[in-house]
């Protein structure tokens, strides 16, 4: 039985959770294949990787509430006539519903992979909330298995069969950075500063630029790398040059914040997936012992804030960043204590921890892989501690 993963957009450059699963699937010997929406344009032909839907483009607008419309539609027929063909791997909701749809009609087999909660991602009016709700927990109890970033995902009634994967990297993906590594220039100043990801109006896209032109002739360099939404977000890019990347691979984006002396992490508070936030940038600057810059107003920061292993800002304010950043810039010795609490927080590599979920689903053909044998699933369920690498 192979795996098949849902998921929008270039699986290897824009969605670098599920380049890792194909790391797990590949290592544990189960086939797999990519079913994806491209809104790319002319994507070119990747290795195991189907289009099933082409249309619009990145960013939001009435075209792409149409091509959600498609997408969802366009899953629900294929996977109705298919619903046997594998295990089925959905990324986000909007990948989950024909899944979930096909298993009360045909016995379809899926794993929620729920990232990102869509009834807590924007402020949604009440009954819109209350629908979308339902929905996610329609899905969510349907699933062979239900895949959450953290405890702050799970809510009060959610089925046994919900399991926590946290957003660490991949122990490849490290390996693979730190030879990458090499061959990224050195800094050009006394501070370098990394914005990656998705930037944003509410990923801190505004406090960037704002502290990028305070800094600008201080010996502050800012280097950068992903997709960008909003006009700040494209002037940044722009102001940067060549210093913006553009989208980049897993490996390459790790191998940029390796080699830089602290990064941006910031999430607008106001939204609700922002409060309850666990961003790959916090575990992947943990795992790496690079230090970091969120804001305030964020519940999972928690544990990061408890052991002083992060630097504090509030969300929104430019000049209050830029003031940090040359504070960092005059007193280096800031970071190394930040560095040596990141070094004492300790979190189980992602690859492990789903390789677990991955035994869950192909137990039988996964007999005689000894480098997944891992303990029973029963350690990962539900489980809210730090576990070592």
């Amino acid at each position: 039985m192979k795996a098949i993963i849902l998921g929008q957009g270039n699986p290897y450059l824009k969605n670098p959770y599920l380049s890792k699963l194909a790391k797990v699937l590949e290592a544990a010997n189960v086939p797999y294949e990519f079913w994806v929406w491209s809104r790319d344009g002319a994507l070119e032909p990747l290795p195991k990787v189907k289009v099933v839907l082409r249309f619009g483009s990145w960013g939001g607008g009435a075209v792409n509430a149409l091509g959600y419309l498609l997408w969802v539609a366009t899953l629900t027929l294929r996977v109705l006539f298919r619903p046997k063909a594998g295990v089925y791997f959905c990324s986000r909701l909007d990948a989950a519903v024909p899944c979930a749809l096909a298993a009360a009609l045909a016995g379809c087999r899926y794993v929620f992979l729920d990232r990102d909660k869509l009834s807590k991602s924007y402020a949604w009016p009440k009954p819109a909330r209350w629908v979308i709700e339902r929905l996610e927990s329609f899905v969510g109890r349907r699933a062979m298995l239900h895949v959450v970033p953290g405890a702050s995902r799970v809510t009060t009634g959610d089925a046994d069969n919900v399991r926590i994967v946290r957003n660490t990297p991949h122990s490849d993906v490290i390996a693979q950075a730190w030879r990458l590594r090499e061959a990224i220039p050195p800094r050009q100043g006394r501070l370098r500063v990394l914005v990656s990801g998705l930037i944003s109006p509410e990923r801190g896209a505004t406090m960037a630029l704002r502290a990028y032109e305070a800094s600008a002739g201080q010996d502050i360099e800012f280097i950068a790398a992903g997709r960008l939404l909003g006009a700040d977000a494209q002037r940044l890019a722009e102001k940067l040059g060549p210093a913006y990347r553009g989208i980049v691979s897993n490996e390459e984006a790790l191998a940029m914040l390796l080699s830089s002396d602290v990064v941006l992490a910031l999430y607008d508070p106001a939204l609700e997936i922002n409060r309850l936030a666990e961003p790959n940038k916090w575990f992947d600057c943990a795992a790496l012992q690079v230090p970091f810059i969120t804001n305030r107003g964020l519940e999972t920061s928690a544990p990061f804030e408890e052991l002083d292993a992060c630097f504090l800002c509030d969300y929104g304010d430019g000049p209050a960043l830029a003031a940090l950043l040359r504070k960092l810039a005059d007193q280096p010795e800031l970071l190394q204590d930040k560095r040596e609490a990141l070094a004492a927080m300790r979190f189980e590599a992602w690859d492990q921890a789903m390789a677990r979920i991955v035994g869950e689903c192909f137990g039988e053909q996964r007999s005689g892989q000894a480098r997944l044998s891992i303990p029973a699933a029963t350690t990962a369920r539900n489980s809210t501690s730090p576990h070592s690498e």
